[in-house]
């Protein structure tokens, strides 16, 4: 392959890299899109909704929720709220509604100071639905919307609530688990009736709808916040996003094997798991609009709706929930068990990311640092890589030796195609060069590259996780824009370094131009994305000028600084 022609190659992959970052591995790329396409989907007229669509039985309308508050026999019960905890969880439980209005993580601020706000997966707005919240899918039986429980026991670490009706008496307990963000919910339901009584138990979380912020170039600043989630779930044996809210509506329902339902974010999750086996479960979720009458999205919501459950007369049924809510990191999501670990999209290269994380793991507890991790990791994948890009330096510089030849032999048969190819094949063969040889090695690193960027971009390692001096998170991008103007520089010695046989200034004016755009591109990406990308390149920028000067590794590592023999 012409010198020449590896230029233009490399001028592609780059740009296609800057626009598959943009149209595909940019996530927020696509929650832009959705929110321009929520603003416009639905008009004024769209009737807002407080609270998750409910089947109800065909034999009686649905209650209007005035109805549902003059039925409930506990309204008069007086409002009250208990705080329960563990080592990582702060949570604040009502009786109004049986929910939690807060679950703080006790690990995780709002910003990098450590007196602001613990990070909420919980909510007490209006127009959200509540974490934990109960309700019941063709029930035959009257259950109101928000009702008023009785608080029976409740400690430090667990709350109980009842509530009572002529029809059904039920029991809810959540409790935390020790050294976990899990908590374990128990729903016991006494048929009061002298009839068997039908119903599917609901459990559901909501979460506000937050909107990107905007800025950056091209969108590329556009950064969405911390809290901000959207429904997941596993079934049938795989993950499904639903990232694309405009199509989510005001309700999505899907039945199969389902192991968990969840709303998540880049570096959290908030899950639903129903503890049974082997039935077919429902996922529920959606959107709630805003309460003015504008169709804007306020809240989204995600549920496990578990198989109908007929409890005879007299009788007590029991259904088990649990929940895990709290960060995306891989260890804890394994300890779930329910294939909770594949909350992490790692993207199609999955089996080469999940070793990568355990080895950025491994160097942190080394260093105590996940900036100096970071750099110990990038080492040694080069170092591992190095005989890889070792032969593509060599296959660029013998081809560098033909291109002589190769410009003779174009102007002899500039009008013979056929011979030229011929004579060009004859050529290599002669030299022992392979024209792909170069490229290959290039491209069998790509999987490893791309593993690596999902592994930085996903890490909840590196959220809020200091570097030095003013890099305080390691999840947001570089506050002084210093890396990326070194990264730009580097770049362009690289560019410098590697051998052309092309004397086309406007070819060398294009290849310069590559590293402005990565420069501008890197501006508003996660400094410790950055910091792998930045000390990779100074990695080949120096083996690029050794192996220029004719310096082997295996020298230069036995302290050996001069040229190898010919």
């Amino acid at each position: 392959m012409k010198s020449e022609h590896r230029m233009v190659l490399a001028i592609v992959l780059a740009t296609a890299f800057f626009i598959l970052w943009y149209t595909v591995l940019n996530p927020n790329k696509e929650v832009a899109r959705q929110e321009t396409a929520v603003q416009q989907q639905a008009p004024a007229s769209v009737q807002a909704s407080t609270a998750a669509p409910t089947s109800v039985s065909s034999e009686a309308p649905a209650p209007s929720p005035a109805q549902m508050a003059e039925d409930d026999p506990q309204t008069a019960i007086e409002v009250r709220t208990w705080k329960i905890s563990n080592d990582l969880i702060e949570a604040e439980f009502t009786n109004d509604g049986g929910v939690a209005t807060s679950w703080k993580m006790k690990k995780y601020n709002a910003t990098i100071d450590k007196n602001s706000p613990l990070i909420d997966l919980s909510s007490s707005a209006s127009e959200v639905i509540p974490a934990f919240a109960l309700s019941f899918v063709d029930a035959d039986i009257f259950f109101p919307k928000n009702p008023r429980y009785e608080m029976i026991s409740a400690d430090d670490s667990h709350v109980s609530f009842r509530w009572r009706s002529a029809e059904i008496e039920i029991l809810k307990t959540i409790e935390l688990v020790k050294g976990t963000y899990q908590a374990d919910v128990s729903i016991e339901m006494k048929n009061l009736t002298s009839r068997p009584i039908r119903l599917k138990p609901k459990m559901a979380w909501g979460s506000r709808y937050l909107p990107m912020k905007s800025g950056g170039f091209l969108g590329l600043g556009r950064q969405q916040p911390v809290e901000a989630m959207s429904p997941v779930y596993f079934m049938n044996g795989k993950a499904h996003r639903e990232s694309d809210i405009a199509k989510l509506g005001l309700m999505k329902k899907e039945t199969g094997s389902l192991l968990w339902s969840a709303l998540e974010g880049r570096y959290f999750i908030a899950s639903i798991i129903p503890r049974i086996q082997g039935e077919e479960l429902s996922s529920e979720s959606g959107v709630i609009k805003s309460a003015d009458g504008s169709g804007a999205v306020a809240s989204l919501w995600t549920s496990a709706v578990l198989p109908e459950k007929i409890i005879p007369a007299g009788d007590i049924g029991k259904s088990l929930f649990s929940t895990y809510a709290g960060p995306k990191d891989l260890e804890l999501l394994k300890r779930v068990g329910v294939e909770m670990d594949k909350a992490i999209d790692y993207g199609w290269f999955t089996i080469i990311a999940i070793p990568i994380v355990y080895l950025l793991q491994f160097f942190h507890e080394i260093i105590n640092n996940y900036g100096i991790a970071i750099i110990m990791l990038t080492i040694f994948v080069k170092l591992l890589l190095h005989p890889i890009n070792a032969k593509s330096l060599k296959s660029m510089k013998e081809m560098q030796r033909v291109q002589p030849q190769l410009k003779e032999l174009q102007k002899k048969f500039k009008d013979d195609k056929q011979r030229l190819n011929q004579e060009t094949m004859a050529l290599f063969k002669a030299h022992k060069v392979n024209p792909m040889g170069g490229c290959l090695p290039m491209l069998a690193q790509f999987p490893i590259y791309i593993a690596l960027y999902k592994v930085l971009w996903n890490s909840i390692e590196l959220f809020r996780a200091p570097f030095f001096w003013f890099y305080k998170d390691l999840s947001a991008p570089d506050p002084y824009y210093i890396m990326p103007i070194l990264l730009g520089l580097f770049m362009a010695a690289q560019q410098l370094l590697t051998p052309s046989a092309s004397a086309d200034p406007a070819q060398k004016k294009m290849m310069m131009i590559m590293p402005i755009m990565f420069c501008i591109f890197m501006l508003f990406l996660p400094v410790g994305l950055v910091l792998y990308i930045l000390v990779n390149t100074v990695m080949s920028v120096t083996q690029q000028w050794l192996y220029n000067k004719g310096i082997r590794m295996r020298d230069l590592i036995r302290g050996k600084w001069q040229p190898a023999a010919s």
